[in-house]
């Protein structure tokens, strides 16, 4: 009687924490599909907005969650990778569902504008102002940057002037697009002739795909 008494005491015991480990792993399972259903939204509105805080904001505000990337970083450094890794899901370049940019800026005297469908591929950027034209033409070695150089010249009295030069360039996305920054050395053809090398940062504003 006490054998079987205490037989049926142990398989209760038993079934009861195999219950509550069910329990717990199904509560466990629910939370990380909450938690996944929240990050692609993030990813989501993120990506609509081109804005990398967004997803950033969701991971720390995940911490405990969901690791990882649910891990709120307690260094810079930790922090700007996460913000890197933000960034290059949240501003994505090139066609289809990705971005686009419109670069404008100022080059010496002119006013530049251009469009890159993708900071990957060959892009040129034009410019006029001054009684003076300009055609940037930008040969990437990846998304970061690459090679670039123009032709450009005088208009009205100044046809006479023409000039042409090479240099490289880099590319800075930030939260709202990015910098283009490039550097370059050419010469001028005029009756006074001569060279020189100049740095232009160009603004790079996201837009749709093209």
């Amino acid at each position: 009687m006490r054998l079987a008494r205490y037989l049926f005491i142990s398989i209760t015991t038993l079934l009861l924490a195999q219950s509550a480990d069910a329990r717990t792993a199904a509560m466990a399972q629910q939370a990380g599909a909450a938690a996944d259903k929240g990050e692609e939204a993030a990813k989501a509105e993120c990506k609509a907005k081109s804005d990398p805080s967004i997803l950033v904001n969701y991971w720390k505000t995940a911490a405990g969650v969901r690791s990882p990337p649910g891990t709120a970083p307690a260094d810079p450094a930790a922090l700007a990778e996460l913000e890197n890794r933000a960034k290059l899901i949240c501003v994505t370049q090139g066609g289809g569902s990705s971005r686009s940019y419109t670069i404008t800026g100022n080059a010496g005297p002119m006013k530049v504008n251009g469009t890159a469908c993708s900071l990957a591929k060959p892009f040129t950027v034009k410019g006029s102002g001054g009684d003076m034209w300009i055609e940037f033409s930008y040969s990437p070695g990846g998304e970061a940057g690459g090679s670039v150089s123009y032709t450009g010249g005088g208009t009205g009295s100044l046809a006479m002037v023409h000039m042409a030069g090479k240099g490289t360039y880099t590319v800075k996305l930030d939260d709202k697009g990015g910098t283009l920054t490039q550097t370059h050395t050419g010469a001028v053809t005029n009756p006074g002739g001569g060279s020189a090398t100049h740095t232009d940062n160009l603004k790079l504003t996201p837009m749709g795909p093209c």
